[in-house]
């Protein structure tokens, strides 16, 4: 949480009035952080995942920093790679990504029914972009000339596409490629000459984290945080309630925030900026205790007060990009629990090897040992006999 430092000078002639009281609320009012939850990309909780073999060493970078970051995660199995190779390579499957729901299914037999995931390296460039600016030469009120300064710019860029796409071992269900296009960049400026291009390797390196990021996206849910303003207004007691959320008491807040919002509409006289500043702070203090749909309407409420203020717009916009995200996890969960619950695919039953078929010496030989052992009658050995010697 912080305050915003005060400027040296303002140009506020041109602003309207409602204008000008948003700017003052952004610029005197404190920031708090909320923090969103988004669920994986894939639409669900993969539990164990195994990486199919690549054959590029940019791929290899990639497939190795997706490994050690999901094993260090401690969230998800990352299955033996040695063990993966040797199941697919003896089921001659080729690293395409392309398989079907009966192949799938058999590979999660044989791999204990993980997520395959498939990572093709389409596109892996460096670029070396030169590029300058002159600033025109100048004169100073002491009549001294300043000649023009030319600033040479050495920019080095990685351009990097891959295409991940995901198999669900447990249920042959195949998603949608997703595709990673990062294009990481460093660069360095000089006024005395132009400068060495920085480091491809160091480039490389950015795209194979971007990327993998994405990839650990599709797998795992993750977090990230926005900063909205609180209003800390001395009036109605809506200072204590910042006060107690600068000390971590984010339920004391919400408590001291609802005196605040009653007090307010307790008073005949007060004024709408008040009122919409404590219906605000209330939606606000249950968006940071993350039970959103509760903050919604006291968001909605601050708007009613006043229906062009951008910080409760965009504070309700978040609200419901959070309700959003909320439902999504709700959905991957559930989708979750029913893959961990299917029945395992039955284990494909050994098939027995064909019998041969006995010879028609063979044949006769076994029905001559019956008829001198007593088994058949005469009549029913020559019986045999001939259907034997028909096949002949």
């Amino acid at each position: 949480m912080k305050l915003h430092p005060f400027p040296a000078f303002l140009l506020m002639g041109a602003m309207t009035l409602p204008m000008q009281a948003q700017f003052w609320d952004t610029l005197f009012n404190p920031e708090v952080k909320v923090t969103l939850t988004h669920p994986p990309s894939l639409g669900i909780k993969a539990q164990r995942v195994a990486f199919a073999p690549v054959n590029s060493p940019v791929a290899e970078d990639l497939l190795s920093a997706c490994i050690a970051d999901l094993t260090n995660s401690g969230q998800i199995e990352v299955l033996d790679r040695g063990n993966i190779e040797k199941v697919l390579s003896e089921q001659r499957f080729a690293n395409t990504g392309l398989v079907d729901e009966k192949t799938a299914v058999e590979l999660g037999r044989l791999l204990g029914s993980p997520v395959l995931i498939f990572v093709k390296v389409l596109q892996a460039n460096v670029k070396h972009i030169p590029s300058f600016t002159t600033q025109p030469g100048w004169t100073d009120k002491d009549n001294t000339f300043h000649p023009p300064v030319t600033t040479y710019t050495s920019r080095t860029q990685y351009d990097f596409n891959a295409s991940v796409q995901a198999v669900e071992l447990a249920t042959g269900r195949i998603h949608s490629q997703q595709r990673i296009a990062v294009a990481p960049s460093r660069q360095v400026s000089s006024d005395q000459g132009v400068p060495a291009f920085p480091s491809e390797a160091e480039v490389r390196e950015l795209a194979v984290d971007e990327a993998r990021t994405m990839v650990r996206r599709m797998l795992l849910s993750w977090t990230e945080q926005r900063t909205l303003i609180f209003y800390d207004d001395k009036d109605y007691g809506m200072k204590e309630a910042y006060r107690r959320l600068k000390l971590n008491d984010a339920a004391g807040a919400l408590q001291q925030s609802r005196d605040a919002l009653a007090a307010a509409k307790a008073d005949p006289k007060v004024k709408p900026k008040y009122l919409g500043h404590a219906s605000y702070n209330v939606g606000m203090c249950h968006f940071i205790l993350g039970d959103y749909k509760a903050a919604l309407p006291f968001l909605k409420a601050a708007r009613e007060t006043s229906a062009g203020h951008k910080i409760y717009a965009s504070a309700e916009t978040e609200c419901l990009g959070a309700i959003k995200l909320e439902e999504e996890m709700s959905r991957v969960d559930a989708k979750s629990r029913v893959a961990l619950n299917a029945p395992a695919p039955e284990p494909a039953r050994p098939q027995e090897p064909p019998k041969a078929t006995p010879s028609v010496e063979e044949r006769l030989e076994k029905l001559d040992s019956l008829r001198k052992k007593g088994l058949i009658s005469p009549q029913d050995y020559e019986k045999k006999k001939a259907e034997i010697l028909r096949d002949l």
